[in-house]
């Protein structure tokens, strides 16, 4: 069910089904679009010498899509005979206003502050509820009205709501005022769909949302802000009809109306297909791309194929495209393969309980919030809770272990301890239970021999630091680069760690490579989620190792593109020492056992904690400790590959 299902496609696609419709119960809505409001209003916008994108001529974005280009271009072809048709309804003023307003990039803040204040004068009582694309317009707008000394009274009550908003904050979008004070809501589409705001009475339409794409070309998520769908406009407006009869305003001209797609494009067209493919090949549903091609709305033959190369390359499906012992593992956890990995990796090892809260942070999100206003105090909890890891894995574990400390000395501390170091309680807690899901299934299928993530046996290793390497094991993306606080990835070249990171602003990296979790491409590449890692961490979890000769010096190089220069004892060891663990962990996945760590003697523990050594090592030489045979491995060449 759903008001704006395509719900003749649903019925051509199940044999020509019968469809039902039930009349809603809504208030009537008036509609207006952007050539209304701007005449309604008179709005002027406080720089007038923008020239309107149909006369910048047309450029070719490189984060466009083809269908996303052709529409821009029948705008701009089409805005100057639309233009003439609008001189008999809308005053000349008017029309010049629309010119400069025609930008696709920005949203007008101004033009909505100027539409509040309109409402507030001119409207009966009633809430208002903004939708806007992201945190940036969100966090703008906020600033605006709080500039304004009428929005500053007790007449107002103005409630942002993203999810990067405490949850508290985000309660009081439910409540309704007292008599004679208005509720403005400004939010993102999670207020289209997701919730209801039951008291709401006008309702300003951006035109914009935030959407994610997966660009198989490049292998990246691109995200930016695109026009809504009709459905999307439709849902908007019905939020306004709840209580009484509405108003609807849409932030964007007829033409551009007349343009909008009717639906968003399928979820399934626009995300990475790892998780499905594993979910098809448990469920023995045959070929992949056979069974994919029978969707409502297939993904693309190139978007299959990638994620089939991905799970290969994970070792989760064989080259017949069979699930292999890892694969049949990944299938069955609920979460995204790389980081199913992570979690067995993670067991395997003897670090499970802070591997699983990297893990249930990576799946579900990470438990900071960012206050409008507090957005640097934030940042700076953030860096003190980080502890110089230079990780933002390492960073959700403090926070979260500092959480379980707190709760166990009383309801008070953890709320002291969440208030001052801006995390949501209702995320740890979330977090905590996720883990103990995770434990459980692990448990039940034998690679640990209780369902207590902190059960003392299966986190061994959790005080080394190995657990900050097991990362490695379940990377998606893979590595980077750090020369000089510039970062480079291979396929990319130049990217930015985001700025949320505890890594953005750091300039004393203790190495020169870097694991991330996720880039995506918005206004740069960024890169989400990122740990410094040691070159012996990069060797034993990194990928395949091979040892050559280079100008005569041996040499050890990862997947063939990560090159160290090395003593041929410690190159041959370290080989070796690899192979063993390669042996172990593909041993363990086949019959699944817990590591037995009191037999010091047994192969298993030997090749774990000679790695645990080896790595340890390396760290204390690298932070001015003690520097064994781990600490002489140099980097091969100073420059990064992308600058050749």
């Amino acid at each position: 069910m759903s008001a704006t299902l395509n719900a003749e496609k649903f019925s051509k696609y199940f044999g020509n089904c019968p469809m039902i419709h039930i009349p809603g119960l809504a208030f009537p809505v008036e509609e207006f679009l952007l050539e209304d409001v701007v005449e309604m209003i008179g709005y002027r916008p406080k720089t007038q010498n923008q020239r309107p994108s149909w006369k910048k001529g047309f450029m070719q974005g490189r984060n466009s899509r083809p269908e996303k280009e052709e529409k821009e271009a029948e705008y701009k072809e089409s805005w100057p005979c639309y233009a003439r048709t609008l001189q008999d309804r809308y005053s000349e003023s008017t029309i010049e206003v629309l010119e400069m307003l025609d930008n696709d990039e920005k949203i007008d803040l101004e033009l909505i502050l100027a539409l509040i204040r309109h409402i507030v004068l001119q409207e009966e009582e009633g809430a208002i509820l903004v939708f806007l694309p992201g945190w940036d317009n969100i966090s703008g707008l906020n600033d605006l009205l709080m500039a304004q000394q009428m929005f500053k009274s007790d007449r107002f009550v103005i409630i942002p709501l993203h999810s990067l908003m405490p949850t508290v904050n985000q309660t009081q979008v439910f409540k309704r005022p007292p008599p004679g004070v208005r509720k403005i809501v400004i939010a993102t589409n999670i207020a289209e769909t997701s919730i209801t705001i039951d008291d709401v009475v006008y309702v300003i339409d951006g035109g914009k949302i935030k959407e994610t794409h997966f660009d198989t070309q490049n292998n990246i998520s691109t995200m930016a802000a695109e026009w809504v769908s009709l459905a999307n406009a439709k849902q908007r407006k019905g939020r306004a009809g709840r209580v009484r009869p509405g108003k609807c305003y849409h932030l964007y001209n007829k033409l551009r109306a007349s343009l909008l797609d009717a639906y968003q494009l399928p979820e399934i067209m626009r995300t990475p297909l790892e998780e499905l493919c594993l979910q098809i090949k448990i469920l023995d549903l045959g070929a992949i791309a056979d069974f994919l091609s029978r969707a409502l709305d297939p993904p693309t033959e190139e978007a299959v194929s990638l994620a089939i190369k991905h799970l290969v390359d994970l070792n989760a499906l064989d080259q017949s495209e069979t699930l292999t012992s890892l694969g049949v593992h990944l299938a069955r956890l609920p979460v995204e393969p790389h980081i199913g990995k992570l979690i067995l990796f993670g067991a395997l090892l003897g670090c499970l309980d802070p591997v699983l809260t990297i893990a249930a942070s990576l799946s579900f999100k990470d438990p900071f919030f960012i206050p409008m206003g507090k957005e640097k105090m934030a940042d700076m909890k953030r860096r003190t809770l980080s502890r110089n890891s230079k990780s933002d894995h390492l960073t959700i574990v403090n926070a979260v272990q500092g959480w379980e400390e707190a709760k166990r000395r009383g309801q008070r501390y953890e709320r002291e301890f969440c208030w001052e170091n801006f995390l949501s309680a209702n995320t740890l807690q979330m977090l905590h239970n996720m883990k103990g899901q995770f434990a459980e299934h692990l448990m039940k299928v034998g690679f640990v021999s209780s369902k207590d993530p902190k059960d003392p046996k299966a986190n061994v290793n959790s005080g080394s630091g190995l657990y900050g390497e097991a990362w490695g094991s379940g990377g998606r993306a893979g590595w980077l680069v750090t020369v000089r606080s510039k970062v480079y990835t291979q396929a990319d070249g130049k990217v930015v760690i985001h700025p949320k990171s505890v890594n953005a602003e750091e300039n004393q990296f203790n190495y020169t490579w870097l694991v991330y979790h996720l880039k995506m491409r918005t206004t740069s590449i960024f890169l989400y989620d990122c740990t410094e890692v040691s070159p012996f961490s990069l060797l034993f979890f990194g990928g395949n190792v091979s040892i050559q000769k280079d100008e005569g010096q041996e040499t050890i190089a990862v997947d063939q593109w990560i090159v160290f220069r090395s003593p041929e004892r410690i190159a041959h060891l370290v080989k070796s020492l690899k192979r063993e663990l390669d042996v172990l962990l593909e041993e363990k996945i086949r019959n699944p056992a817990p590591v037995d760590w009191n037999n010091r003697e047994s192969k298993d523990c030997a090749v774990i904690t000679a790695i645990i050594d080896l790595i340890t090592t390396q760290e204390k030489g690298a932070t001015g400790g003690y520097q064994g045979e781990g600490a002489r491995f140099l980097l091969a060449r100073e420059e990064p590959w992308a600058a050749d």
